[in-house]
């Protein structure tokens, strides 16, 4: 008989189990479905700590690198890549008083200690690799087990997460995970009789399945979350996904998902014979004492007379002060300083003349690194003017076209869209407007009834049958000639359903002061509150490419990981009404009758720029769009050619239309594994007026976001910049950071082999961990990096004053610069020297770049090894 103090306790049990698993969940990260992929840092758990010590905890929880391998940063210095300068900037930085201590003779030679720290990061046996510490019980005494374990939890995630997209939906999949998977698990045959008949006595309740098995195992209460965290990292990419799943209700939590894992781990363990003593650990190399470290220098050197111990131990007391182990992140810094020094002293050099008088035009892109060249090739065409804004412009939206179906929130995920948007026809085309839903509809049943037939039982073979005269030769025409058939691909479609002038329905649906607020903030955040050109374009951004699981990852993060123009077209429509320029008139913000806010889309595969809406232009306006779409033609043509250079495959030197053919054949071919280079080589995100960085040739790598301090004296507009677009540029730069540093655990593996489960993510193979991270296609050409790992860099034109404010108010930002996951640079004028944020204050930054080692290009000189 059960009574009130057993159920009191058997409540109290599994509410501390709930706590213990969202405790757990901390160290593992979000992981989004493929169709909005959005960048995240797998640390990201671990910011509260120093970069430092956050690497080497993720090392003592999945067993991977946190940084380059030592042997890449010597190749690296090798090349060129680091120089002696760089070594001894970042060593001062770090050992300040060691560095000015008095030198040491070896033999018959005397070292600085600069020399001996140098050397022994050039020459010193290597550190050893990190090994996973924190293991299950499976782990320690059964490896079989444990890899059985894995083997049926990536079973069953891939059949709740990914069989409804197959069109086999998993049984009481309605049901929730943990249901569904107690109902099916005791009728799997591979498992033993004994087995599956422990299977079928499971609780009806996850929590109480999880505790049984933590008690079943011996897990004693106060190892649990430690116990936790090792199941989630076995696994993290699945993990990952659960905790975002769990967070949208969609039946499944990580308590289903480890009520799953600890009951096979407890069961699989009881039912097998093994050792009960623990196998010991992987033996970790043994790290050599700093007096060893000063011997095996003296014999790199070929010194003589070094038996004296006296000589020994005063190197040794040099080397002492830099372990092993930290050797590593010394290089890192290096290498991250070697590029820094050079981009503040190209800044701080800059004096790009004002502009004068009225611009031709204005445009608003994307912060995205890929748009800094766009910006950069414009300019050089004329009197135009470009600003950098987060590419969702201001309106946080969520997003219904013209052929209806599921709204999309196009905004970024630290906040929720306030307000729908539906897109409709313009009255007069009405006709129009319902020969494309005809069109669009009949294109899509085709499409949907030709995916239905390849999954179905039977139906395959009939189809081949019946489809192969023409599949064939279709796919024949994709691959030979991929720009004529995405061009026939393209008629086809304007055919059937030709495209119809539409309307957002924002001035219509929106109250009149939210409308004015969004225009006030998106133009005082931007710095752009006077002399308005006659056309002002916001210009969003997309990547279109074919057969591309991660296409998502190449379209705007501040969209949701989608196209961002609806979200250029809603706010030239807010921009271009009356009612709300009036309100603006009364905020001090006087917008020119003759101005005129225009939408646009830069394709970044392509670097085709498309204008949007262009129904609704005014007639006196026509001629500034067609001259301005020249230009932009002319600039992504330019462009394209500059980029081809670095596209594995592309030609070394085209010619802009030449160029312009081969990226647009690259968008559409779906063999290609490189449509672009998405974001690869970001580094920097500055927070400044143009005149800082126009130009300079940044060669893509940096995030741009405009910013006037004296428009923004509250720092309201500069705090909105550091916490949301910054940090989503920071989440940015740690996924392509830790992917490249620890592909096999934080990367996505090679496209080539890619399986996709029902648009929740990839496997890389038949089976194994969901992939938490970004194709190595997007990371290397296995010759050369595309993208050199490093944190960000923050660059701040602002008072000082006003950025230590923000940042002693947002716990956030105190994580990031405080804990070196970020370095924030900044300066109050262009007069004024750049000053490093420290815990303790601002600091001088000592630029260590020479004249004739301006900015290389990553390109000339990373080697060809972009792993750990």
């Amino acid at each position: 008989m059960t009574t009130v103090a057993d159920t009191v306790s058997t409540q109290t049990r599994r509410a501390q189990l709930r706590s213990d698993v969202n405790l757990a969940a901390r160290v593992i990260p979000t992981h989004y479905p493929l169709e909005t992929f959005i960048a995240v840092n797998p640390l990201a758990g671990l910011e509260s700590m120093p970069f430092e010590q956050a690497v080497r905890r993720a090392g003592d929880l999945y067993g991977s690198p946190g940084v380059l391998a030592e042997t890449t940063f010597r190749e690296l210095y090798r090349a060129g890549r680091i120089t002696d300068a760089d070594l001894e900037s970042t060593l001062r930085l770090r050992y300040p008083t060691l560095l000015d201590g008095q030198p040491v003779r070896m033999g018959n030679r005397v070292m600085t200690p600069a020399q001996l720290l140098r050397g022994d990061l050039l020459h010193g046996s290597l550190a050893p690799k990190p090994l996973r510490r924190n293991m299950t019980r499976s782990e320690q005494t059964a490896a079989a087990v444990a890899e059985q374990v894995d083997a049926q939890a990536t079973k069953w995630c891939a059949a709740f997460f990914g069989s409804t997209a197959a069109g086999w939906p998993m049984p009481d999949h309605h049901k929730g995970f943990y249901h569904a998977w107690r109902m099916l698990a005791p009728a799997d045959h591979k498992l033993s009789r004994r087995v599956r008949a422990s299977l079928r006595a499971l609780p009806i309740r996850a929590d109480d399945a999880a505790l049984q098995a933590l008690d079943l195992l011996g897990i004693p209460e106060h190892d649990r979350i430690t116990y936790l965290q090792a199941h989630l990292t076995r696994l993290p990419g699945w993990a990952a996904h659960v905790r975002w799943s769990a967070e949208r209700a969609t039946g499944v939590d990580l308590l289903d998902y480890l009520a799953m894992r600890l009951t096979y781990e407890a069961i699989l363990m009881s039912h097998n014979s093994f050792s009960a003593t623990t196998e010991p650990a992987a033996i970790r190399p043994s790290i050599p004492s700093a007096r060893d470290r000063a011997a095996a220098l003296a014999l790199e050197w070929g010194l003589d007379n070094t038996g004296d111990d006296i000589d020994l131990s005063a190197a040794a007391r040099v080397l002492s002060a830099l372990p092993v182990t930290a050797r590593q992140l010394v290089w890192q810094q290096a290498f991250e300083a070697h590029y820094r020094d050079a981009l503040l002293q190209a800044l701080a050099e800059n004096a790009a003349a004002p502009s004068t008088g009225r611009a031709a035009a204005q445009i608003v892109c994307c912060i995205d690194t890929r748009s800094e060249g766009l910006r950069r090739h414009i300019e050089s065409l004329g009197e135009y003017q470009t600003f950098g804004f987060a590419g969702f412009f201001a309106v946080a939206i969520r997003f219904t076209g013209l052929l209806g179906g599921t709204p999309n929130d196009l905004c970024p995920v630290l906040i929720r869209p306030e307000h729908e948007v539906v897109e409709s026809p313009l009255p007069s085309a009405a006709d129009a407007a319902q020969r494309v839903r005809n069109g669009s509809l009949l294109m899509a049943g085709a499409e949907a009834a030709f995916h239905a037939a390849k999954q179905a039982l039977i139906a395959p073979f009939a189809l081949a049958e019946a489809a192969g005269w023409a599949a064939g030769p279709w796919a024949a025409a994709k691959t030979l000639s991929p720009l004529a058939s995405g061009e026939l691909r393209r008629r086809l479609r304007d055919r059937l359903a030709p495209p119809a002038p539409t309307v957002l329905s924002i001035n219509d649906t929106v109250a009149l002061a939210h409308r004015a607020l969004y225009a006030q903030v998106a133009l005082t955040t931007m710095g752009l509150t006077k002399q308005f050109a006659r056309l002002v374009v916001l210009c969003g951004h997309g990547s279109v490419t074919e057969n591309n699981p991660y296409q998502a990852a190449l379209d705007c993060g501040a969209c949701g990981g989608q196209a961002g123009g609806p979200n250029a077209r809603t706010a030239a429509a807010i921009l271009n009404d009356t009612d709300v320029r009036a309100e603006l008139g009364t905020l001090g913000i006087a917008i020119p009758n003759d101005t005129w806010f225009v939408a646009a889309q830069h394709d970044t595969a392509t670097d085709g720029v498309t204008v949007l809406d262009q129904h609704l232009i005014p007639d006196s306006h026509v001629p500034d769009v067609r001259r301005l779409a020249a230009d932009l033609r002319i600039a992504g043509a330019e462009l394209a050619a500059e980029r081809c250079s670095g596209l594995p495959g592309g030609p070394a030197d085209p010619d802009p239309a030449r160029a312009s053919r081969h990226v647009a054949n690259r968008s559409v071919d779906w063999a290609q594994v490189f449509p672009e280079w998405g974001l690869a080589g970001n580094a920097a995100f500055i927070v400044a007026p143009r005149a800082l960085t126009r130009g300079i040739d940044l060669r893509r790598r940096v995030f741009l976001h405009s910013y006037e301090a004296d428009v923004d004296t509250e720092g309201g507009a500069l705090e909105t910049i550091l916490t949301a677009p910054m940090v989503v540029a920071q989440w940015i730069n740690c996924q392509y950071y830790f992917s490249t540093v620890a592909p096999d655990m934080f990367g996505a593996g090679t496209k080539t082999i890619h399986n996709v489960v029902g648009g929740v993510g990839v496997l890389a193979g038949h089976g194994g961990d969901l992939q938490l991270g970004l194709p190595r296609q997007s990371l290397t050409d296995g010759r050369s990096f595309g993208h050199e790992p490093m944190r960000l860099l923050t660059v701040v034109q602002a008072p000082l004053q006003r950025i230590d404010m923000i940042v002693s108010r947002n716990p956030v930002l105190q994580h990031l610069f405080g804990n070196d996951w970020v370095c924030l640079v900044a300066r109050e004028g262009p007069d004024d020297g750049w000053q490093r944020w420290t815990r303790g204050g601002w600091r001088r930054w000592e630029n260590t770049a020479t004249a004739d080692d301006p900015n290389p290009t990553y390109q000339e000189v990373m080697p060809c090894q972009p792993t750990a």
